[in-house]
């Protein structure tokens, strides 16, 4: 999982900069779909480590339409605290 997690924080590191990967994320609603456009982006992670993630961070695991990039960028202000809970795995 700890490559996962680096994966995951560089993916959601890029959302604030990209207007495209926004809107594309944007038009998703749940942590499988978010784990294909990673990889698409090629950093690939698996869907249970956002899920994790989201868990972790006390997010619901899925959105509703238009609102994924806010929930992924409050996911990405945690990320110190998500690699000391997770990271150990």
């Amino acid at each position: 999982m700890p490559q996962d997690l680096e994966n995951l924080f560089s993916f959601l590191g890029r959302i604030q900069e990209d207007a495209a990967l926004r809107e594309r994320l944007n038009r998703v609603v749940t942590a499988p779909d978010v784990a294909v456009i990673a990889a698409d982006q090629g950093l690939p992670f698996a869907a249970s480590t956002l899920l994790a993630a989201l868990e972790e961070c006390q997010e619901a695991p899925s959105t509703r339409y238009g609102l994924m990039d806010e929930k992924l960028i409050r996911v990405y202000l945690q990320r110190d605290k998500l690699r000391a809970s997770l990271g150990q795995g």
